[in-house]
């Protein structure tokens, strides 16, 4: 079953879905979709009692890491903070056992965090409640609309960031 947009104000016909060039309106409303499905996500997560000693903070660097192991430097590029910030953030993550550092094989001067298999359940403990509406919507929209807003979502990050996970 295909989602229906409510933001788009195109008026649909075989024409409107190859058109190249989209209206100031629906940038915007594709902006404010961005930012509206980001707060939802973070108040599901932040809404479960059994999640409280974890900030947001410290679930988007779990979720990164989780994602891709990286040194302290490139994940707090990822995550847009500091790497102050971050050393705090993975101090408590470290001393909780979810987050462990390890040497890089190629180069024994770079430190990789990675999830511990502490670190690995608690995340997806926590992540649950998200993964289940976004698992839902990807079904609801069907597999061209998942590749289609994986395409975007990339496009959004730049090709360094596409080379990067390749």
């Amino acid at each position: 079953m295909a989602v229906i947009n409510p933001f788009n104000l195109s008026i649909p016909d075989a024409e409107s879905h190859s058109r190249l060039f989209l209206r100031d309106s629906e940038l915007g409303y594709g902006i404010a979709t961005i930012f509206e499905v980001a707060a939802k996500l973070k108040a599901i997560c932040e809404s479960d009692a059994t999640n409280a000693k974890y900030n947001w903070a410290d679930i988007r660097a779990l979720i990164a890491i989780h994602a891709r192991n990286d040194t302290v430097l490139n994940l707090a590029s990822r995550l847009a903070m500091t790497k102050q910030a971050l050393n705090k953030i993975l101090r408590k993550l470290i001393a909780e056992g979810l987050v462990i550092i390890t040497t890089d094989r190629r180069d024994k001067r770079r430190k990789i965090l990675q999830l511990s298999v502490s670190g690995t359940n608690e995340l997806a403990r926590i992540t649950m409640p998200m993964r289940e509406i976004i698992a839902r919507a990807y079904r609801n929209a069907g597999a061209d609309a998942v590749y289609g807003s994986d395409q975007v979502l990339w496009a959004i990050l730049g090709e360094s960031h596409i080379a990067k996970n390749l």
